[in-house]
């Protein structure tokens, strides 16, 4: 395969005859078309590659929403699967030295002087509410504080935290005690424009409700953040802010959730994004998506005596730890490790991110271009001094199909364009990307 290569205008014939099947199937609150109604049908993919059902080859530049790190279907991972796959599905309330394999690997990478322990879940969203009962059930209080913008699964314990209001309306109530607070986003933030200014007023702000006993919050259990915003638009918290809200948590005795489910394992330029400033150590760390290479796997790794303060039992499913998805970690991890991912995020990002700061040049409708690793985002403004969001990044990441790369609509505003290609990509590949981008930008501005 070599992407792009479009054989026939997307959709062809054989995806929309898939297409009208899917229509008459899967309801439409599905994620099937989260990037275009006129979604692609996939037949095969090998790394940052995807061939559809009537021979389109594409540049996947979302990676399964980030669960893809390592690329589609490496060997590694495809031969540890097929291997499990010989000798042991599942092991629900039984125990597995695959699993355990995992358990131990997982815990030493993310490191810190406190003992931990370790709850597989089978998606994102149920780490995220095993990291929220656990932090209640550890300090007895019920109040858990998140971020605007914020991503941390559609189930409805994690609910609460979503930023995006559409994935709320018509749900009524929710689960009680959620707060949230403005992310550290230097480029809308209420407090400031400088990254300085962005972490002291953060800090600032949620210290005054912490402390006043008049500011409508309760007993807050947990404050909970991602390092880099994903679905929020590709946003990284400026180094430094971690750090102060570490030591904001420590002073009011309030537990530290660090949801890295999409920034995780090499994306950022290190296996966890938190780890960008040293000697941070969160009390929970959620994590999914490519801890699997790809397979439904989740975990939640939090402090011991955090751990150890629900009963037996309490947070399981049955398939959280599956034997074939823990295999899949192993190797996953090991490929993350052995081909040194984490630098090649770092060093690819970078080279990204140059190239995203050359189309901002040519093109005034980029506000700003961002990124750590590869998690990188382009927003889009009609006015780059007023910084008036352009809420057009469906249309693009739609109009990028068409011409063969895969891109994330995303942003508080629905306004930017991100980008998280599977860290394999080269830069033949983020060339053809940006190019894409480029005539796309051209396009959106000649239609006005």
């Amino acid at each position: 395969m070599k992407a792009p290569q479009m054989r026939v205008p997307h959709p062809g014939p054989k995806t929309r005859e898939q297409l009208e099947r899917l229509g008459r199937y899967e309801a439409k609150a599905g994620l099937s078309s989260g990037m275009t109604p006129d979604t692609v049908m996939i037949e095969r993919a090998l790394g940052a590659e995807v061939e559809d059902v009537d021979g389109n080859v594409f540049l996947d530049f979302v990676s399964g929403f980030g669960s893809l790190n390592a690329g589609h279907c490496h060997p590694r991972v495809v031969e540890a699967v097929r291997e499990q796959a010989g000798k042991l599905h599942q092991a629900m309330s039984l125990g597995s030295k695959v699993r355990l394999d995992l358990e131990e690997k997982v815990i030493s990478l993310v490191g810190g002087a406190a003992p931990k322990k370790i709850l597989f879940g089978a998606s994102g969203g149920e780490a995220v509410e095993t990291a929220i009962k656990l932090a209640r059930r550890a300090t007895g209080r019920q109040e858990i504080v998140g971020f605007t913008g914020g991503f941390h699964g559609r189930s409805l314990g994690a609910l609460p935290f979503m930023g995006r209001k559409s994935q709320r309306e018509g749900l009524g109530a929710l689960v009680p005690g959620a707060h949230h607070v403005p992310y550290p986003y230097p480029y809308r933030n209420p407090f400031g424009r400088s990254p300085n200014d962005c972490v002291e007023g953060t800090i600032a702000y949620i210290e005054e409700f912490l402390k006043n006993p008049a500011s409508g919050w309760g007993e807050v259990a947990a404050i909970m953040i991602e390092p880099v915003q994903g679905n929020g638009g590709m946003i990284p918290a400026p180094l430094g802010f971690l750090r102060a809200l570490r030591e904001l948590c420590d002073r009011y005795g309030v537990l530290f959730i660090c949801d890295e489910v999409m920034s995780g394992f090499a994306r950022t330029g290190r296996m966890f994004a938190y780890q960008h400033e040293e000697g941070v150590e969160p009390d929970l760390v959620v994590m999914g998506k490519s801890l699997s290479g790809g397979l439904p796997l989740s975990a939640c790794v939090a402090k011991s005596e955090i751990a150890d303060a629900s009963p037996p039992g309490s947070e399981t499913g049955t398939y959280a730890g599956n034997v074939l998805s823990c295999a899949a970690g192993l190797a996953s991890i090991a490929v993350y490790e052995d081909e040194n991912l984490a630098d090649r995020a770092e060093r690819m990002g970078g080279y990204f991110l140059e190239r995203l700061g050359e189309l901002a040049e040519r093109h005034p409708v980029v506000g700003e271009v961002r990124g750590r690793g590869l998690m990188l985002a382009a927003e889009l403004v009609s006015d780059r001094q007023t910084r008036e969001p352009l809420p057009i990044a469906k249309e693009a990441s739609e109009m990028a199909v068409k011409k063969g790369l895969f891109l994330y609509p995303g942003g508080h505003y629905k306004n930017v364009l991100a980008f998280m290609p599977p860290i394999v990509t080269d830069e033949a590949q983020i060339e053809a990307a940006v190019g894409i981008v480029d005539e796309i930008l051209l396009e959106l501005s000649e239609k006005g």
